[in-house]
């Protein structure tokens, strides 16, 4: 799979943008505050449907800009397709070969996975990034569960509206009303629950050699252990078979019941569950420095392209935002070896262009950006 083209126009700092990509590796060069991230940032949205940083509508459409549009042709299979992102203030819509499509459409169809500062330091920030790191691998590996993981999204928030109306109603039948619509609802939510969790699980299973494989060649230690701990309600729930994921929301959803009505909002589910990464048996949050860190989300994302790779004969499209500046010379080195062993089109922005002689022989197109007007060249 590999991008060939981009088209941009109003996005962000760029107003009218046409630019063809190297199928191996490709280099957006310039200083800070030019652009290079939003280039990066456009082609995520077009193979993730949302941006890999905080953003809204709003702030990726040009100053000025009623709309913006992001257009791409991605060869995947030997098969090209056209990809169209229409931004608007309060929406976006897809379209893929000039007909509506939907974010997950488009998810199942061109895997891609993106290094960023931010995801580097995911260990140390909030269950948010932990959770969101693996469900990337999840619809990554298997397209469906971008299906299950928007119709979990829609359950839980069905559910939360009628959640957040109880603190507010005096009137006893409406209550009444509101607890039966809540019942009837429970069942599908607790379901789609359990299907999540169950994929996390399974997923972590499924990543686990390949991620200590990863990580032991990062750290050039291959006695080192690195496993990760999936947690529901405080408990491990690593060993948990599907029975027992379901025990143990059922259980869950009857003593969290009065306080969910309390807080107005849903306790129970995998948007409350956490990840944790094992450092030698021990919560790398507390024993671990930032440079290690920083190894085990590189070695995680590193295993979700090589296991993709092995279990689809396909690998994702590489997008590295900044990140060598991130990392420690060892690191640095680590992650320049697997690109390059590894046959992938690659993304790469950066504001220096002295480049290992292993990317050299790759024959990079370097495309210079500056003020939101670009170049290209290979160099």
């Amino acid at each position: 799979m590999r991008f060939v083209s981009l088209r941009l126009k109003d996005y962000r700092n760029f107003s009218d943008l046409r630019v063809a990509f190297s199928p191996r590796l490709n280099i957006f060069l310039g200083d800070n505050g030019q652009g290079k991230t939003n280039l990066l940032e456009a082609l995520h949205l077009l193979t993730q449907g949302d941006s890999f940083r905080f953003s809204d509508n709003s702030t990726l459409i040009r100053h000025g800009a009623g709309e913006s549009l992001v257009e791409g042709v991605i060869e995947r299979r030997d098969l090209e397709y056209k990809v169209r992102t229409t931004l608007l203030k309060s929406r976006k819509s897809f379209q893929l070969n000039e007909k509506k499509a939907t974010s997950p459409d488009i998810r199942k169809l061109f895997p891609s996975v993106a290094f960023s500062p931010e995801s580097l330091s995911a260990i140390k920030e909030g269950a948010d990034q932990r959770r969101e790191l693996i469900d990337d691998f999840l619809v990554t590996h298997l397209p469906a569960n971008a299906d299950l993981i928007a119709e979990y999204r829609r359950a839980l928030r069905a559910r939360n509206r009628l959640l957040k109306e109880w603190p507010d109603l005096v009137d006893a039948g409406a209550k009444t009303r509101l607890l039966a619509v809540l019942e009837s609802l429970n069942p599908g939510f607790l379901r789609l629950a359990a299907e999540l969790t169950h994929a996390r699980l399974q997923g972590l299973r499924e990543i686990a050699e390949p991620f200590r494989e990863s990580f032991r060649g990062i750290m050039m230690n291959s006695t080192v252990d690195i496993s990760v701990d999936y947690v529901v309600s405080g408990q491990s729930a690593r060993n948990f078979t599907r029975e027992m994921v379901d025990d143990a929301l059922r259980q869950r959803a009857l003593e969290l019941h009065d306080a969910e009505l309390g807080s107005g909002t849903s306790l129970v589910g995998p948007h409350k569950h956490d990840i944790t990464f094992l450092y030698n048996q021990k919560d790398s949050r507390f024993f671990c420095s930032q440079g290690q860190q920083r190894a085990i989300i590189l070695a995680f994302k590193m295993a979700q392209i090589v296991y993709h790779g092995r279990v689809h004969g396909l690998y994702p499209v590489l997008m590295l935002d900044d990140v060598l500046s991130e990392l420690d010379s060892s690191r640095r080195s680590a992650l320049i070896s697997f690109l390059h062993e590894i046959k992938t089109q690659v993304f790469l922005t950066t504001t220096d262009l002295t480049l290992p002689e292993c990317f050299a022989q790759d024959h990079p197109s370097v495309i210079r950006i500056a003020d939101g007007q670009v170049l290209t060249g290979a160099e």
